[in-house]
């Protein structure tokens, strides 16, 4: 199972919307622990418009998780709609969100 976070460069939490992040970085989970992976960049985040859950889903196709900092709520519902988690939490890290994330694909 995999999950993209949304952050400005690898480290941190992106702070604002989800479809906004410059970049994903994709985590697998092993059965075990959450694995960083690839750093995805997301070519339509300089438009800076956020409301294209289907541009993301696409870009995101292979996660079953999508954790942020902050989603739309439209964005979300699509999402949701579409069998992806979304998983928000408040905190300022990628690593601190990677320790929150579920690990069954129920959430």
């Amino acid at each position: 199972m995999k999950a993209a976070i949304a952050t400005p460069d690898g480290t941190m939490l992106w702070g604002d919307h989800f479809g906004q992040s410059p970049f994903y970085l994709i985590c697998e989970f092993d059965g075990n622990r959450w694995i960083k992976g690839e750093l995805r960049e997301n070519p339509i985040a300089e438009r800076g418009d956020h409301a294209h859950p289907e541009q993301i889903s696409a870009l995101l196709s292979d996660c079953r998780i999508y954790a942020a900092k902050a989603m739309g709520k439209k964005s979300r519902q699509s999402l949701e709609s579409k069998g992806i988690i979304t998983f928000l939490k408040d905190v300022s890290t990628v690593d601190k969100i990677i320790v929150s994330l579920p690990t069954s694909p129920t959430g």
